[in-house]
């Protein structure tokens, strides 16, 4: 095996590890998301997946999806150093941040698992309706427009939220503020 990158190493898929501390994953090859998904490591998934996730299982998504693009043929995981990696500590245990997180990924079907093995979605499958329901209003706005093809005033809408009236000098509803302030 190779030494890729921090805590990884290359692997044929079927070998598993004795280390416990290791983990195996390959890529989740699902057709039918990967023609109407996104990208893994793209926008949609920091704009609306990242709200029902958290963001260590966005940045665990991210990091196993581009591993999963760099070495198709299956890679392993030393737990202990991605989760130290990712800001989580050394400790990758059954009841630790690192597990915690994978666990969620499996939850809301991002990678799935049988014995000592992952497989990592490198496509995300669209929000089902009942995860846009726990958006805020203003993300919920942002993904209708998204869908509606109209990204960049989805992003607007993501990233700005709900606009606030200006609070200058200037401003009408500022006016009687100010003034009062001023004497």
């Amino acid at each position: 095996m190779t030494a890729v990158d921090v805590g990884v190493q290359t692997s044929g898929r079927g070998q598993c590890s004795e280390d416990a501390d290791v983990l195996e994953f390959s890529r989740w090859k699902d057709p039918i998301v990967e023609r109407v998904g996104y990208d893994a490591c793209g926008d949609y998934v920091e704009l609306f997946w990242l709200p029902i996730i958290g963001p260590t299982s966005t940045w665990l998504l991210r990091r196993l999806a581009i591993l999963a693009v760099l070495h198709p043929g299956g890679f392993t995981v030393d737990g202990p150093d991605t989760a130290q990696s990712l800001g989580l500590g050394p400790d990758a245990g059954p009841r630790s941040s690192f597990a915690k997180s994978l666990q969620r990924l499996s939850i809301f079907g991002l990678i799935r698992s049988d014995a000592n093995h992952y497989a990592v979605r490198t496509v995300v499958p669209p929000l089902t309706m009942k995860h846009l329901a726990r958006l805020p209003e203003h993300l919920q706005s942002a993904h209708s427009l998204w869908a509606e093809s109209d990204p960049t005033t989805a992003y607007s809408l993501a990233f700005a939220g709900v606009p606030q009236p200006c609070r200058t000098p200037e401003g009408p509803l500022c006016d009687a503020e100010f003034s009062a302030s001023a004497s």
